[in-house]
């Protein structure tokens, strides 16, 4: 009786062990394909960006050269000229050039002004210049040159890992004809390096930085109206043609003056030889027919 209940007892703690290990088994294999469910979306979810980031075209910022030409009138140039100054300070810019003339009285007549305006405000400042005066003329151009500014600074990059490869060849060189030689490349290189850097900064500054030319006349210079018209405008217009007359016939007297004696030195012996011949040539018959006279 006491054997029966032990062996009872065994099989019982044996199914309660089978079941809590099957159970413990079970749970395990719940929590492992959790953590490999878990960690392949974090890997799918790690690798998303980069293969987002792969297929993601690297786009480059367009580089545009602008270029703008106006040409405008106004009766007061050397005002138009201080807007224009204005104008270039309100847009951070800065005059490149500037040419100015003046008329007989000494006001300015017109002038020429060559500006560097920030690309971005391009637009606004052509219009703003566009106002100061009555326009004559205005064009404005427009140059891609992304593809240059892209290229360039490729090479740039190029040119830099190939001189520093260079250097560290030049570094582990022992014989003295491969340091020459070395260095003869390493020359090269950085020559080459020189050229690209100095064409990717004026490709900078010609995208960064647009140019505007703006020429500025005086309203009803040469324009031949009503104030050329009248008695006194007239006499004035006689005057002036009378004086050039007077100087192209000094000028032309001047001009031939020293040539006045050469041409006396041979016209005179001709002129003398010429009348002796006629001479001779009137007495002779008087003097040939004394005879025809007698008879």
């Amino acid at each position: 009786m006491a054997l029966a209940i032990t062996l009872t007892t065994m099989l019982v703690l044996t199914g309660c062990g089978g079941s809590a290990g099957s159970e413990k088994s079970a749970d395990s294999g719940s929590a492992t394909t959790s953590l490999a469910e878990t960690g392949g979306g974090a890997g799918k979810a790690a690798s998303a960006p980069d293969h987002d980031a792969k297929q993601a075209p690297a786009v480059a910022e367009q580089a545009i050269i602008s270029t703008g030409t106006i040409a405008t009138e106004t009766k007061d140039v050397a005002k138009a000229r201080t807007q224009v100054q204005h104008v270039t300070d309100k847009h951070s810019g800065q005059v490149a050039e500037q040419e100015t003339g003046t008329d007989d009285d000494g006001r300015p007549g017109h002038t020429r002004m060559v500006l560097r305006i920030p690309s971005t405000s391009f637009a606004k400042a052509m219009a703003e210049l566009e106002k100061l005066g009555t326009l004559v003329d205005s064009s404005t151009t427009a140059t891609d040159v992304t593809t240059e500014v892209v290229d360039t600074d490729v090479r740039v990059k190029n040119a830099r890992a190939s001189i520093e490869r260079i250097r560290t060849l030049l570094a582990r060189a022992e014989q003295i004809s491969d340091v020459i030689s070395i260095e003869s490349e390493l020359a090269s290189r950085e020559a080459e390096l020189n050229s690209l850097l100095a064409q990717q900064a004026h490709l900078a500054d010609q995208t960064s930085l647009s140019t505007i030319t703006i020429t500025i006349s005086r309203a009803g210079t040469g324009s031949g109206d009503g104030d050329d018209a009248g008695f006194l405008p007239g006499l004035s217009a006689g005057w002036g043609a009378l004086g050039a007359l007077g100087i192209g016939v000094a000028t032309a007297a001047g001009a031939l003056l020293p040539w006045i004696p050469v041409i006396a030195l041979v016209a005179v012996p001709i002129w003398l030889l010429v009348r002796r011949r006629r001479h001779v040539s009137t007495t002779v018959p008087t003097t040939a027919t004394p005879a025809e006279a007698e008879a």
